[in-house]
């Protein structure tokens, strides 16, 4: 990771984890995980400035992997192809992790 999950240095983090786990507790978003039931296990990937090398993107899914998820949610965006990445993905996919992936914020096509 890439400092605390709990520091938002992108002002993006916070509300794709709220989307997921926010407790139906009368204040802000409920998630998906509204009784709090679920566990968690959240690995901050991207610095202040917003991007992160391919080993950082493979230790974090890794980290998650390690600590039991069955299901990674990511938030993604990049103009760079990574085999690396392609085949730590391709891992947890046969191992039977579910890949979630929310990608391409800033671009202009459907590609």
């Amino acid at each position: 990771g890439t400092g605390k999950w709990s520091e938002d240095t992108n002002s993006h983090g916070p509300h794709v984890a709220g989307t997921l786990i926010g407790v139906q507790d009368g204040a802000g978003v409920v998630g998906v995980n509204a009784a709090g039931r679920l566990p968690v296990h959240i690995v901050k990937v991207f610095g202040r400035r917003g991007w992160a090398y391919s080993s950082s993107m493979v230790g974090a899914l890794d980290e998650c992997v390690d600590a039991g998820a069955t299901i990674v949610s990511m938030s993604l965006g990049g103009s760079v192809r990574s085999s690396f990445e392609e085949r730590a993905y391709a891992r947890a996919a046969a191992d039977g992790v579910l890949l979630i992936a929310a990608a391409g914020n800033g671009g202009t096509t459907p590609d």
